[in-house]
């Protein structure tokens, strides 16, 4: 039964509303009981009071009721249930449409944080994202760095293959990207051919090893992907937090060390075959 929720989940979104519902009808089920049974508790003391010489004589349970009162009886039995009824269903029509609505604000909360075409984190998730990234490291006094990357020459591509091969390339990039990092690790999709890549609790050391490991990888697709007689390269800009630094300050400097990197033509790329000794 504790596995229930986990397979819920797995399910999606229409397997989770037919469990509320599977609970909820379950519930139906269990407040009638109850109530079938207050009421005829109910019933028989308001009449073991009202008649009690048509009920008990000689200690014996004797029903002696006369039909106009068997017909109010019935009368407000047949009114109180279709009561209970209409307010049982009004309670389910807005439990459910609440269900609904609910379901429907995590799917597009959802589907706003991740981008379709890469499938990394989208640029309208960063700020919450890099912000709570900025708080622990400062809480914790741990270091925190980010790396933007940028596709050279990326517009190439487009205009001489097509951009569904640009497409291609960019999912390439990204998935590359994501193999470089830890799975605390994230990477966004700035725009367009950008990335920015958070390093939690990293030092400068350790994203050296991290921009190491992407340059290795970019080589490897290229050897086992190229395109034609390009050659795909990436530009990345590692910049480390400071306290008291916002967001928008981390990722412009890390955007400047980036252009600085293209500009000057840096391909800090390991021998090829050969990975990075140290770890993180």
């Amino acid at each position: 039964m504790e596995k229930q929720p986990e397979l819920t989940e797995e399910l999606g979104p229409k397997a989770r509303l037919q469990a509320e519902l599977t609970k909820l009808e379950s519930q139906k089920r269990d407040l009638w009981v109850l109530l079938v049974f207050m009421g005829s508790v109910l019933l028989f003391g308001a009449l073991s009071f009202l008649t009690p010489d048509s009920i008990w004589q000689h200690n014996e349970l004797v029903l002696r009721i006369s039909p106009q009162v068997l017909f109010i009886i019935m009368m407000i039995v047949v009114v109180f249930t279709l009561y209970m009824t209409r307010r049982d269903a009004e309670t389910r029509r807005l439990r459910l449409l609440n269900i609904q609505q609910t379901l429907a604000s995590q799917s597009d909360q959802s589907a706003s944080m991740i981008d379709s075409l890469t499938n990394v984190f989208s640029r309208s998730f960063l700020r919450d994202l890099l912000e709570g990234e900025i708080s622990r490291a400062e809480r914790n006094k741990r270091p925190l760095g980010v790396i933007m990357s940028d596709l050279d020459d990326f517009k190439q591509v487009n205009d001489r293959f097509g951009h569904l091969m640009g497409d291609y390339v960019l999912a390439q990039m990204a998935g590359i990207l994501k193999t470089c990092v830890r799975g605390s690790d994230f990477v966004v999709r700035y725009g367009g051919d950008e990335f920015l890549v958070i390093l939690s609790e990293t030092d400068e050391p350790g994203a050296e090893i991290v921009k190491g490991r992407v340059h290795q990888k970019v080589a490897e697709w290229n050897r086992n992907n190229r395109i034609g007689d390009f050659t795909m390269g990436l530009s990345l800009g590692l910049y480390m937090h400071f306290p008291g630094q916002s967001a928008e300050q981390l990722v412009a400097a890390a955007d400047a060390r980036m252009y600085a990197d293209k500009e000057t033509g840096r391909r800090k790329a390991p021998i090829e075959g050969k990975a990075p000794a140290t770890t993180r």
